[in-house]
């Protein structure tokens, strides 16, 4: 196991900000960290990487106490804050070339890390200019290379993908997948649709709390929402609709949804309705649970709940 947390709380003055977070990451593994503003991702991040102390807890990083040996610990993890927040004076060389000394990388090793990581990263071109005059793409991955130079256990990545462009985004996830063959990475984010692509698993943060743990596939339901399309328009008024959009001028598709009650249920209530109006059906499907939707869904259910 390279990263174990357990129990992990945290206050600020009279706020909670963690309560009993509990999470581990394997060799190989990319586990997305989620959840709304202010759930305590940031919080998270920064006392597995040593930046705060937990009020109780423990975290392990490949088997190694960070609270009782720091500087062993924080040598096996790589992280990269939000936002990249780099010295905007240095050259991307300078940099990287004190970041690998800080690591304890001597001359020969740092070259070779530093030749290797700028052509991963894609930064060769600009290594040479202030990173105060890089875009913020740039800067971001100048803080990957920065945070991968000392080949980490641990990958701690916080928001990694803000002001990359689509092409870069592919690039990034490819690179990320790769360093996970020998590392365990921790990926923060609030974009769905990278985490959904980049990361194994994910955990949910609300409240300070771990609400829910696993894949999207796992956590996802059977929803009670069913598209259907019917003729004529008017029977969009009598049927459960959320939306409805016309197709052309006989043809109206319809989201159905209803609580309380299973997809085949709701399915065999419109064909119903749509038999007693002396209307007609030509397609009726369930709608799969999105990972937005499971999200969202998660994060409601812990609200209530609290």
């Amino acid at each position: 196991m390279i990263l174990h947390t357990s129990n992990l709380t945290r206050s600020f003055a009279n706020i909670r900000a963690l309560r009993s977070v509990d999470l581990s990451l394997e060799r190989g593994q990319i586990r997305g960290l989620l959840g709304p503003n202010g759930a305590g991702k940031s919080t998270t991040l920064r006392i597995i990487c040593g930046v705060l102390m937990p009020n109780e807890g423990s975290i392990y990083v490949d088997g190694v106490n960070l609270i009782d040996d720091p500087v062993k610990a924080k040598a096996l993890i790589g992280y990269l804050p939000e936002g990249a927040p780099l010295p905007s004076e240095l050259r991307g060389i300078d940099y990287l070339s004190y970041v690998g000394s800080m690591y304890g990388l001597n001359r020969t090793i740092r070259k070779q890390a530093i030749e290797e990581w700028s052509n991963r990263c894609d930064i060769e071109q600009v290594l040479y200019q202030p990173i105060g005059t890089l875009s913020r793409g740039y800067r971001q991955r100048v803080g990957l290379a920065g945070a991968l130079l000392h080949q980490p256990k641990l990958v701690v990545l916080d928001e990694p993908s803000t002001g990359l462009d689509p092409e870069q985004s592919v690039s990034f996830r490819k690179l990320i997948k790769e360093v996970a063959s020998n590392a365990a990475v921790l990926y923060s984010s609030h974009n769905l649709a990278e985490v959904e692509a980049t990361c194994d698993v994910v955990s949910i943060l609300c409240n300070g709390r771990i609400v829910a743990d696993g894949t999207f596939e796992s956590l996802s339901v059977g929803g009670t929402s069913v598209s259907v399309e019917v003729s004529p328009h008017s029977l969009a008024k009598a049927l459960p609709t959320t939306r409805c959009d016309p197709l052309d001028e006989k043809w109206m598709r319809c989201v159905c949804e209803k609580e309380n009650i299973s997809t085949n249920q709701l399915g065999e209530q419109i064909a119903e309705i749509v038999s007693v109006e002396g209307g007609s059906i030509r397609l009726i499907q369930p709608i799969a649970e999105t990972p937005e939707m499971t999200y969202l869904r998660l994060i409601k259910e812990s609200q209530v709940n609290a």
